[in-house]
């Protein structure tokens, strides 16, 4: 008997530990890699503002809930979670090409699958674009991200019922 209790004690500390260690290491946010060489240095004159939206869905969707990852012309740019939206300050490119990467499960087992999806854009210097970054259940085939330029009054009705994130938070789409 006395040895049960000692077992149930270990559990109840351990049980706790292990369910916090799990949520610490699944959790995958919205993060701007700062190194890309796409993203500007702060005071250089030349520079395009681009916010990031991913909208939240009506319903659950498995993996392709997790945070998307968007790299720009073969480096990573950043990671954007579910129902966030960001702010890039970067380098103006006359043609650059986004890829929207992420897990999904396809076929008739539900195997994981990592989809990649291209868009190419053009970044003037001054200017300010909001990308709208929407999934796309192809339903056996897995879900798919799509990228879309929208206007500042588009973005400010996605964005009221998402979270600013990193610079964002600084310079949120509804002040402007």
């Amino acid at each position: 008997m006395q040895g049960l209790s000692k077992l149930f004690k270990l559990l109840i500390i351990l049980i706790p530990i292990g369910v916090g260690g799990c949520t610490a290491w699944s959790w995958n946010g919205t993060k701007v890699n700062t190194a890309n060489s796409f993203v500007s240095a702060a005071g250089e004159k030349q520079f395009c503002t681009v916010y990031f939206l991913r909208p939240l869905t009506e319903r659950p969707m498995g993996c392709p809930d997790n945070a998307l990852t968007i790299d720009i012309d073969g480096s990573k740019l950043l990671t954007l979670a579910k129902g966030d939206y960001t702010l890039v300050y970067m380098r103006p490119r006359v043609s650059a090409t986004l890829t929207l990467e992420n897990q999904t499960a396809v076929g008739p087992f539900w195997l994981v699958k990592k989809m990649a999806k291209k868009y190419n854009f053009g970044f003037r210097a001054g200017q300010t674009y909001f990308i709208v970054l929407t999934p796309v259940d192809g339903e056996f085939r897995g879900v798919y991200f799509t990228a879309k330029n929208v206007d500042l009054f588009t973005a400010k009705q996605l964005t009221r019922n998402l979270r600013p994130a990193g610079e964002a938070r600084k310079a949120p789409i509804d002040a402007l």
